[in-house]
């Protein structure tokens, strides 16, 4: 197995001592800057560089644009725990599950990271692996230069079906939660968690003055978060997931959470993609399954 420093590629890539003491891998694109950690396989930055000059380092970040993704300044960085923000891979379960870490292991796992290349057109792919569980190989594939691109694929490796749910649970930065509109999902199904119930959403935009927990199913759909605060859109672009989920913790839970802040609740929304309950996705034996996200700014 490679070290880390071992997959540097100068200029581009490179490996740091990122918060609590965990590595981290920097990247530096003429178009963005993006930070991933190997713990979770987590992208926790991606930041467009806009005017900004593409000699800047990723320490020198004041005059860009806000980053596109939202990590919390009260996030616990330890061996044994999740990051909260930026983009947690979920796998092989959403949600709680009894005696089991919620939202699966791959969260809490250091991932293997196979390979780092500059691509044709200067974007950099770096290419991670989950440990070996016995019933699959998860190959995760983080790219990055214009957009961010994400890529999970899932491959049976037992000689019997598996079973499983995946989901990207990406935290977006927002200039103020209330103001923003969520589009893409008008006339989709969806359970909301908090009422246990299911309803068809309506035709307007999804706007949040509450706590919002809701799974939407069978979708394909493309969603914007429009932000008149940081005048921009926010484009999620999905292939391979049914599953969209909308989730802000709003006040009271915020302050239930040890590794959240107060008031932070205020400038994230969670667009996540993924197939969960009922479109939890089932290979059979040597068959593979692959999702793609690709986050991009208008």
């Amino acid at each position: 197995m490679k070290s880390l420093q071992a997959h540097e590629i100068p200029g581009h890539v490179t490996v740091t001592t990122g918060h609590g003491g965990l590595p981290a891998i920097q990247i530096n694109t003429d178009w963005s800057l993006t930070e991933v950690y190997p713990h979770g396989a987590h992208v926790t930055g991606f930041q467009l560089k806009g005017s900004a000059p593409d000699t800047r380092t990723p320490a020198d970040q004041t005059s860009y644009p806000a980053p596109l993704l939202f990590l919390s300044a009260a996030s616990e960085f330890h061996a044994d725990k999740p990051i909260r923000g930026g983009v947690p891979v979920i796998f092989p379960w959403f949600g709680p599950r009894d005696g089991m870490p919620a939202h699966g292991h791959a969260r809490l796992t250091d991932w293997e990271l196979l390979e780092t290349a500059v691509l044709p057109d200067g974007s950099i792919r770096l290419h991670f692996r989950l440990p070996s569980n016995g019933c699959c190989t998860v190959d995760y594939f983080v790219t990055t230069g214009r957009s961010l691109g994400l890529e999970m694929v899932v491959t049976n490796t037992r000689e019997t079906d598996y079973t499983f749910e995946n989901c990207l649970h990406t935290y977006f930065q927002v200039g103020a939660v209330e103001s923003i509109e969520i589009t893409g999902l008008q006339g989709a199904r969806y359970l909301d968690l908090l009422l246990a119930a299911e309803f068809t959403e309506s035709g307007d935009p999804i706007r949040i003055a509450a706590e919002i927990d809701r799974t939407y199913q069978n979708t394909r759909a493309t969603v914007e978060i429009s932000d008149p605060v940081l005048a921009r859109t926010i484009r999620i672009r999905k292939s391979g997931s049914l599953s969209t989920v909308v989730w802000n913790p709003w006040t009271a839970k915020s302050k239930r959470m040890p590794d959240f802040g107060d008031e932070e609740y205020r400038q994230m929304v969670c667009v996540e993609s993924g197939n969960i309950g009922e479109n939890a996705i089932t290979l059979a034996p040597g068959q593979r399954s692959s999702m793609k996200v690709e986050i991009d700014c208008l």
